[in-house]
């Protein structure tokens, strides 16, 4: 049984002598790592804020969760930092086992937790986010990349956010600001300014990655800098779906300015997107050849949730000769959803800490995604390990971060 907070803290004397450290301490402490590359050592990330709404990170439930974090720590040889105003980090030598065991004990204390704050909150929080983990030696990139943000967020704390110095919901006026600037900069350079691309690559043993598609999207946080620095996305409802359904009509009317290449083309989309006149005048406005080389890529769970929608959505864009990928496909959901039956010819596969193991349960309904002829593409890849464990089950193609790097290198 994970050991609650008085237990941890009894297990090694109540705590005293011990506080959590500063962000500064955490970047003086990655720098000394990364001189002497110690096997073994871990950060992990314990972060209220991608899980809770701002009106539920509370005071005493802050104070509750940095103790618990403090004490973990202890236990474990390890040292606790605060990264930011509510969230927390550890780095901890241990064995692979033992980081497994500390990311579940971590988020069993902080669900329940959040439980007792917040009695039938349970289904509102985002458990993929609560607790992530970083292997440093096979790693360190992601982990100094998230240490980065939060030293960049502590720096922008400085600077007033709005007039209250606190977050605000998003409003309509917010939406309509990006109309207002997709109208004002036009299409060409609002996609220089806010559009950003991802290549998807065929893995070549031996070799450089071979891209075979580009994904486009248009990117929440250059839009927040400019245009709504001051919002708490989280937490937004359905007037954040409004928002990404404006998002996807933007991408659609834009298209023609994109630097298209010889590659495939993706677009990530909502299915009530296709029902828009956006998408409309997109489907008639585009060539045959060029609408051959696109892909489009729903969410797995939006599709589930509007069903009906996609099967009519699914008969427009096959009939035009595009293609269809399932996104946001997780490790434990591999095989529920039938993709061959929905029609898709992609489906992305993330890939995260404790991907692993549930990916190699899923091993045969990844064989049976090939044999049906669904090219699965393991995404959000950040670590070797990852390329390592999609070429032991079959699959050959891989989107992120490292990729980007490996690309860049060569």
């Amino acid at each position: 049984m994970p050991e609650t907070t008085a237990q941890t803290t009894a297990a090694v004397g109540g705590g005293a002598g011990q506080k959590v450290k500063s962000l500064n301490d955490l970047v003086r402490d990655l720098g000394a790592w990364r001189e002497k590359q110690v096997g073994g050592m871990n950060f992990i990330v314990v972060s209220v804020s991608s899980a809770l709404p701002e009106s539920k990170r509370t005071a005493p439930l802050i104070e509750q969760i940095e103790d618990s974090v403090l004490a973990q720590s202890m236990l474990r040889g390890g040292k606790a930092f605060k990264l930011s105003d509510c969230d927390f980090g550890l780095l901890v030598k241990l064995q692979e086992t033992a980081m497994i065991a500390t990311v579940r004990d971590l988020k069993v204390e902080m669900l329940r937790t959040f439980e007792r704050h917040f009695p039938g909150s349970f289904g509102t929080i985002d458990q993929t986010r609560l607790v992530l983990s970083y292997e440093l030696q096979g790693n360190y990139r992601s982990a100094a990349d998230r240490v980065a943000k939060y030293a960049e967020m502590a720096q922008n704390a400085k600077q007033p956010e709005s007039k209250s110095g606190k977050l605000r919901p998003l409003t309509p006026a917010d939406i309509k600001n990006v109309m207002k600037a997709y109208d004002k900069f036009g299409a060409e350079k609002f996609i220089k300014t806010f559009v950003r691309s991802q290549e998807v690559c065929l893995a070549i043993e031996g070799g450089k990655p071979e891209p075979v598609m580009t994904e486009y999207f248009i990117s929440m946080d250059l839009l927040r800098k400019p245009l709504f620095i001051d919002v708490e996305m989280r937490g937004s409802g359905r007037l954040f779906n409004e928002f990404t359904l404006v998002l996807d009509q933007i991408l659609l009317q834009a298209f023609d300015k994109l630097p298209i290449g010889e590659l495939r083309v993706s677009l990530n989309l909502n299915v009530e997107s296709v029902f828009t006149e956006a998408f409309e005048n997109f489907i008639e406005n585009t060539p045959d050849d060029i609408m051959q080389q696109v892909v489009f890529e729903f969410r797995q769970a939006n599709i589930v949730e509007n069903f009906d929608e996609f099967q009519v959505a699914r008969g427009l864009i096959r009939a035009k000769g595009a293609h269809i990928a399932v996104d946001q496909i997780f490790p434990q959901t591999v095989g529920l959803v039938d993709l061959d039956f929905l029609g898709a010819s992609i489906a992305k596969i993330h890939w995260r800490n404790g991907a692993e193991e549930i990916l190699h349960e899923r091993e045969a309904a990844i064989e049976s995604l090939i044999a049906s002829g669904v090219l699965p593409v393991l995404i959000r890849v950040d670590q070797d390990r990852a390329l390592e464990v999609g070429a032991e089950m079959g699959i050959t193609m891989y989107q992120g971060f490292l990729i980007d790097d490996m690309l860049k290198k060569g």
